[in-house]
């Protein structure tokens, strides 16, 4: 099932064509506006390992719930390290929404699924008035890009135990 759906996102991500070269005015990719920031290189460096980092020069449009170096620093130390290249692809997937949805919009849907599996990512208004994700608090909301939209946020979301992904020897 898994597979499938990996070959459903990449029907939905279509793969490179010829195109015009992009003008030097045309906005920043998702990739471009994480590697101009800083604040991403674990983020980017896991993308590379999982074989994510093309996707998110493609055209999209999607939405990337992006965690800061600093929130990857608060996992147990060797958490990353100890998934395989399938188990990171799936855990960043589920930071990924497909389509481009707002902080507005996010909080006034309630939830979105995300582009792993069958997981779902849910919005809240924390006390102080700022955008949750699940338990992240969102520090940027609405970062555009040519080929979505991304938010800064304080924490790595990992799917609940409930929401596991179901294996390829599981008949489906």
């Amino acid at each position: 099932m898994r597979t499938l759906f990996l070959a459903a996102l990449a029907a939905l991500l279509p793969t490179a064509v010829a195109q015009d070269a992009p003008s030097p005015d045309a906005a920043p990719t998702v990739a471009e506006v994480l590697q101009a920031d800083g604040r991403f290189t674990v983020l980017l460096g896991a993308a590379e390992t999982a074989g994510l980092a093309e996707t998110l020069a493609e055209p999209g449009p999607f939405t990337v719930f992006a965690p800061t170096d600093e929130a990857f620093a608060a996992l147990p130390e060797g958490a990353l390290a100890a998934l395989s290249p399938d188990d990171l692809q799936n855990v960043l997937l589920y930071h990924v929404v497909l389509g481009e949805v707002t902080g507005e919009q996010a909080a006034a849907a309630g939830t979105a699924p995300s582009a792993w599996s069958d997981g779902a990512l849910t919005f809240a208004a924390g006390d102080d008035g700022s955008l949750l994700v699940n338990d992240a608090t969102v520090l940027e909301a609405d970062v555009a890009a040519s080929n979505g939209v991304v938010h800064v946020i304080d924490a790595v979301l990992l799917p609940a135990a409930d929401e596991a992904a179901p294996t390829d020897d599981d008949g489906m």
